[in-house]
């Protein structure tokens, strides 16, 4: 009979480990804080990314192509694009030089001829139409002379327009003529970017543009990635077929090693003024027929289910109103397969921690 009882206690304390090995994991969920913020509602309008420089590259004189950079190399500024051949121009600025050299050899005789002649001024020797034309002569002579100085300088600066440099730190994004090939002075030989500078020019609506202002900060998003921005003009000039207005918006450095020259993005343009709400990520919403909730984690780790109104929307926050607290635990990864009174693992983000760490800040102020 004891032996019997030993085996009933066994198969009872296997069956109970054999339950307990079967039962699921608690599940794990990613947490966020609600916050007490203002949500200033916006609209998404479309944008198209231009940059701030960008220029066709023209031949300063006429002559043959020595050198065209090609398209996709990065050129720091005042660095050559392209190089036209100069052997023309240092002969004609040789020539001037031999002229220049003649005209002063001319100055100096003529100055010595009017010395001695006004030496022999009063005598019979010279006569005063003599020594009128021989100061004119000396007078031609010294025009001649700053003509040609000033023949040296123009071709000094056809020498220098015969490098075409790039006047910002940029990339060649094509080319008309390469080496080889001759050019007229004017004839574009290529075009650069610079793809650091960057701005966004959106059309939004008009009746948007009391509340657009120079200066304001935007936000610019596109997939995934979000910059903010800074409005740097308006064009307030509506057009009549699409009631719009132009908006060009500043972006940041940053922003170039993601976003490139010709991408669309959005904008969030401001609808009306903010108001102080409480607001949680949009990701902690679930949305069903019924209505919408999220699941608050308690001091417990467990999952409460709170129904929520849905309110205005700004970037990745959105508010809402229902029985929650600013400082309360939402889930936003997780949540859409919780249950009321799960038990759960919490993983906090960095995101949450950072505006926790904001939230304390706040309140110790």
């Amino acid at each position: 009979m004891p032996k019997f009882r030993f085996m009933l206690a066994s198969a009872a304390a296997l069956f109970t480990t054999a339950a307990v090995a079967q039962q699921p994991p608690a599940p794990v969920v990613q947490i966020a804080y609600v916050a007490q913020t203002e949500i200033t509602p916006t609209v998404a309008v479309p944008g198209t990314i231009y940059s701030r420089n960008d220029v066709q590259l023209t031949a300063g004189v006429a002559g043959q192509l020595i050198m065209v950079a090609e398209p996709g190399t990065v050129v720091q500024a005042g660095e050559a694009v392209a190089r036209i051949d100069r052997e023309t121009l240092l002969l004609q600025r040789a020539e001037q030089e031999v002229l220049l050299e003649r005209a002063e050899i001319n100055i100096r005789q003529l100055n010595s001829q009017l010395g001695r002649q006004r030496e022999l001024e009063g005598s019979s020797l010279v006569s005063e139409f003599e020594l009128e034309q021989t100061e004119a002569n000396r007078d031609l002579a010294v025009s001649d002379a700053k003509l040609t100085k000033v023949r040296l300088r123009q071709i000094d600066d056809q020498i220098r327009r015969a490098d075409v440099r790039a006047p910002f730190t940029g990339i060649v994004t094509s080319r008309a003529h390469r080496a080889g090939e001759d050019v007229a002075r004017g004839e574009v030989l290529g075009q650069m970017t610079d793809i650091q500078n960057m701005e966004v020019r959106a059309f939004v609506p008009l009746k948007h543009l009391p509340r657009t202002v120079v200066g304001d900060a935007i936000n610019v998003f596109a997939t995934d990635t979000q910059f903010p921005g800074s409005i740097r003009a308006l064009v307030p000039t509506g057009d009549i077929r699409s009631q719009t207005f132009e908006a060009r918006i500043d972006l940041p450095l940053e922003a170039s090693g993601i976003w490139t020259v010709g991408q669309l993005v959005s904008v969030g343009i401001p609808i009306r003024s903010g108001e102080q709400t409480l607001a949680i990520p949009r990701d902690a919403l679930v949305l069903r027929q019924n209505g919408s909730y999220v699941f608050r984690i308690n001091n417990e780790n467990k999952a409460e289910r709170i129904e929520v109104s849905i309110g205005d929307s700004s970037g990745n926050l959105i508010g809402v109103s229902g029985l929650l607290q600013e400082g309360d635990r939402v889930a936003v990864r997780g949540a859409e397969n919780l249950r009321e009174g799960a038990e759960v693992r919490v993983m906090v983000s960095q995101r949450a921690v950072s505006q926790q760490a904001v939230s304390q800040t706040l309140e110790e102020n």
